[in-house]
């Protein structure tokens, strides 16, 4: 059995892929518009909270990886429902990234406090996969969330 498997067995992930143009050009912007944009992050039992943790989070140290790459995060007070979200865009966002360049893609990942393993093996993954610029490229091109959604559980099902 693959650890993945294990992981989806003990949280619910959730990849909530928004492939719309994000239209903000700052970091702050473009994670309050992802997180007013996708819809599970929206039914968050406290949202508005679960941005400030990721914006406080971000002034202490950005997620900006470079490579056109943010991975914003922050603990959310759901239990056991783990959340990814993708926002693309094409415009780019100055996320203080450690190349100093733009980002296009920002995951945006909620995190229940009970399931740090599985959070840290979701970020992993997440990582793994953004360093083949294939798929970054893959992420840009993509008008379609179902197939997003679905390559993504597929990678990290495959990658352990």
């Amino acid at each position: 059995m693959y650890f993945a498997d294990t992981v989806t067995r003990m949280v619910d992930v959730v990849f909530d892929c928004n492939l719309c143009e994000l239209e903000a050009t700052d970091k702050y912007n473009a994670i309050k518009e992802l997180t007013l944009k996708t819809k599970s992050l929206k039914m968050l039992s406290d949202p508005v909270k679960f941005r400030e943790n990721v914006i406080k989070r971000e002034e202490n140290m950005s997620t900006g990886l470079g490579r056109g790459v943010a991975i914003a995060h922050g603990n959310c007070s759901e239990n056991g429902k783990l959340i990814v979200a993708l926002g693309v865009s094409r415009k780019g966002i100055d996320f203080n990234a450690i190349d100093n360049k733009p980002v296009h893609i920002l995951f945006l990942v909620a995190n229940p406090p009970d399931s740090q393993k599985e959070y840290l093996y979701i970020l992993s993954g997440i990582v793994g996969l953004l360093q083949h610029e294939s798929f970054r490229r893959s992420l840009l091109n993509s008008h379609d969330s179902v197939l997003m959604n679905s390559r993504l559980r597929n990678y990290l099902n495959m990658s352990n």
